[in-house]
């Protein structure tokens, strides 16, 4: 069983250690996770090495190192740093609500397109109700690199992720924070297949203090299973 989208590192409630993080997934039954630093928001590139370095200490194979870029690492030594670091990035990721600036600079945006192709590993989009990262937003970038896959991350708003799905057949669509009416909405339009369990853990801890990182990928599970294979 895989989580698609989890964090460590630095975010507004503390840090994230990562035994913390593997630890709560093993509890919970997951396997395998697709993970992404948070600390990059801080741009603090050695931390996030480290953070990633500790995280395949900790789980080998199982651990999927996810390569966040951001606009500022794009301009600056950050980007040959990550991709000399030896980490084995196995995906991308871009967060067009945090960092507005792909959205208006389409020239950075194909360059980040470049080191997603010279890796050679599929490419994680944040989505939300902002119209920098609404899926609508993504529809000519995605239709335009045929050849690169791409996860809409929470899916929100479904009406639109289900739009650009259909309209987009390299797209998948993670069920990261995403609610369960959201999660049958797409999978009733006959996307099952290309929707991935993810979580967004820890960020769940800036909403819900009191429920344990492992028990609320447990309800997650729970609540999803009977619309999506996990």
């Amino acid at each position: 069983m895989t989580d698609h989208h989890a964090h460590v590192g630095w975010y507004s409630d503390g840090y994230h250690v990562p035994q913390e993080v593997w630890l709560a997934e093993r509890d919970a039954g997951i396997t395998d996770v697709y993970v992404s630093s948070t600390s990059t928001c801080v741009e603090r590139y050695k931390l996030v090495v480290q953070e990633i370095r500790q995280l395949l200490r900790l789980g080998g194979e199982h651990v999927h190192p996810v390569l966040w870029l951001t606009p500022r690492m794009m301009k600056t030594w950050g980007i040959r740093y990550m991709l000399h670091a030896k980490v084995g990035w196995q995906m991308v990721k871009m967060h067009w609500q945090l960092h507005r600036e792909w959205f208006y600079n389409p020239r950075l945006t194909e360059q980040a397109m470049a080191v997603a192709r010279k890796l050679d590993v599929p490419v994680l989009l944040h989505t939300g109700r902002e119209k920098e990262c609404r899926p609508s937003a993504f529809c000519t970038m995605i239709q335009s690199h045929p050849d690169i896959l791409f996860t809409l991350a929470h899916g929100r708003p479904a009406d639109e992720t289900i739009e650009v799905m259909n309209a987009c057949p390299n797209t998948l669509v993670d069920t990261a924070f995403m609610p369960v009416e959201d999660v049958e909405r797409i999978a009733k339009a006959g996307l099952a297949g290309r929707m991935r369990f993810g979580t967004d853990i820890p960020i769940h801890r800036l909403y819900y203090p009191e429920t344990s990182t492992a028990d609320y990928i447990r309800s997650r599970i729970e609540e999803q299973r009977n619309y999506i294979n996990i």
